[in-house]
């Protein structure tokens, strides 16, 4: 880079010289214009030392490098979309830790970290947990969206939202959500019933992001949106939606910090339109909520006992950090259970084998579900759906929700397997590459095969990081499960689904879940008795 610029500082002089005649200038316009040069080379000189990538070791496989840009273009431009794909290509690839430089600009951190292996992860996640943070990169991506919730920000504030979370979720509350999915399974059953008669195909993806808005809706906020009952998403969950498309395409835009600041471009002016839209829904649920606590009247909801547990133990809690609450809760419940129950019927058409087995304990520990009977779906019969719980299990391994989190290096570090992290690098942790690792999980990692989590114990928590792990475990996987669960055994119960694109039209999109490209059409014929 220095022999780089001082060509250019010589270019620069040679041209400035070639205007000046003798007679013309004098010896101090020289040296005005040598200075000017010297100030040039020393910005250039400032600018790359504030971006180049940090030194990788050149043993450490992975992509190809370039100059200054390091693995960037290969990782991520290549493969803009598909990240979670690449990663596990990748990581099947090297069958190791991998990785490479990259600037130190926008979301890079001037590295790069992958690895799939258990005693790493364990370490990252937990042994080693507060070296690896979110950090403001992070939240600078997301902020629009997540703000200073949970999923978004580290230390005092993460703690003080995990510790006042952490009393939610009761056994109270889980057979109270089981009971709001229960009667929204119900209502999705209907509509299915109703395209009997026409006899077409319906996009079941777009039913269970309705349905799961409308579940989170009233169990997280209190608040009946009833979005199942008309044709299109609600404008809450429209925003939300698109908010997400648009932030993660953040990810490898360099400048996308300085284009926030100055509103520059598309993308940006739309992200301010979507987040005064989600703002002034997260305001009029907050309004509600305050209301009712004011009256005394503590409702069985997550926000309401957010407030009443934070006033109760004197730490009053903003509206402005009830408006993240909001949307970390609705990105915890809507967005990750309604990808988990379109992918289980994506593979559930694949393998009628695997249905069979599910209606049988289906009806064997809920009753049977038709026109004249209701079945007995009790929070406790879902507990005992033992089958059923593997089927999600092994969809939520090929299938996690969220495929991706990244992690940043607050300080040096070592990892169990040797490899060198230096302070700052960014660390992918991807569920998806860990799910489908053939060196996690042996030869069939890539086959669909339920019967892996009945045939032995579950597997430790660094195995299976779809519900991540260590201090940042999800507190809402039992309610997450519970929901999969009852979802499912209900509509097979039903129903035969037939997946109208033959298995091979699915395409994915990936915004901070994964989800099925223009859904996911399919044809849900009454099952006979």
């Amino acid at each position: 880079m220095t022999n780089t610029s001082t060509g250019t500082s010589q270019m620069f002089l040679s041209f400035l010289t070639s205007q000046m005649g003798t007679n013309e200038y004098s010896t101090a316009s020289l040296l005005t214009a040598t200075t000017i040069a010297a100030v040039f080379v020393h910005a250039l000189l400032r600018i790359y030392n504030r971006f180049k990538p940090y030194a990788v070791d050149k043993s450490l496989p992975g992509p190809e490098r370039h100059p200054f840009l390091g693995i960037l273009v290969t990782l991520f431009y290549r493969n803009r979309g598909r990240m979670p794909e690449a990663l596990h290509e990748l990581s099947e690839k090297y069958q190791c830790t991998w990785g490479g430089p990259l600037p130190r600009i926008g979301a890079m951190g001037g590295s790069y970290f992958c690895t799939v292996e258990a005693k790493n992860i364990q370490h990252i996640l937990s042994g080693n947990f507060d070296n690896y943070e979110k950090s403001d990169r992070f939240h600078n991506l997301f902020r629009e969206l997540l703000g200073n919730g949970i999923f978004g920000v580290d230390g005092a504030t993460w703690y003080r939202h995990r510790k006042i979370a952490s009393h939610m979720f009761s056994t109270n509350l889980l057979r109270e959500a089981a009971k709001v999915t229960l009667t929204n399974v119900q209502e999705l059953s209907t509509i299915l019933k109703d395209t009997q008669t026409t006899g077409k195909e319906v996009d079941v993806q777009d039913l269970f992001f309705r349905m799961t808005f409308d579940v989170t809706s009233v169990v997280a906020f209190g608040t009946e949106y009833g979005s199942l009952k008309n044709e299109t998403q609600h404008a809450f969950a429209q925003a939300f939606d698109e908010m997400q498309l648009l932030l993660v395409q953040r990810v490898p835009d360099l400048f996308f910090e300085l284009k926030r600041v100055f509103n520059i471009g598309q993308r940006e002016r739309r992200i301010r339109e979507l987040k005064v839209i989600l703002d002034d829904n997260a305001k009029e649920i907050i309004q509600g909520r305050r209301r009712t606590a004011k009256d005394g009247k503590l409702g069985p909801d997550l926000l309401s006992r957010f407030i009443d547990y934070a006033d109760k133990n004197n730490d009053p809690i903003s509206d402005e950090e009830l408006r993240d609450v909001i949307m970390n809760f609705m990105a915890a419940g809507r967005d990750t259970t309604a990808v988990a129950l379109s992918w289980s019927l994506f593979e559930l058409c694949k393998h009628p084998e695997v249905v069979e087995k599910m209606l049988e304990e289906a009806n064997e520990v809920c009753g049977r579900v038709d026109d004249g009977n209701a079945g007995d779906y009790s929070y406790d019969n879902i507990g005992k759906l033992k089958y059923i719980d593997a089927v999600v299990m092994e969809v939520l391994r090929l299938y996690p929700s969220v495929p991706v989190t990244v992690k940043y290096a607050v300080n040096d570090d070592v990892l169990p397997d040797g490899t060198f992290i230096p302070k700052g690098a960014m660390v992918p942790l991807s569920p998806r590459a860990v799910g489908r690792s053939h060196q996690v999980w042996g030869s069939d990692a890539s086959e669909f095969k339920p019967t892996r989590f009945l045939n032995q114990k579950e597997p430790t928590a660094f195995k299976y990081i779809t519900f991540n792990a260590g201090k940042r475990l999800c507190l809402g996987k039992p309610m997450a499960l519970n929901t999969l669960k009852l979802t499912l055994a209900y509509l097979i119960q039903r129903f035969e689904f037939e997946d109208i694109q033959g298995h091979d039209g699915v395409h994915e999109t990936f915004t901070m879940i994964r989800k099925m490209k223009g859904g996911f059409p399919t044809k849900a014929t009454l099952r006979q008795s």
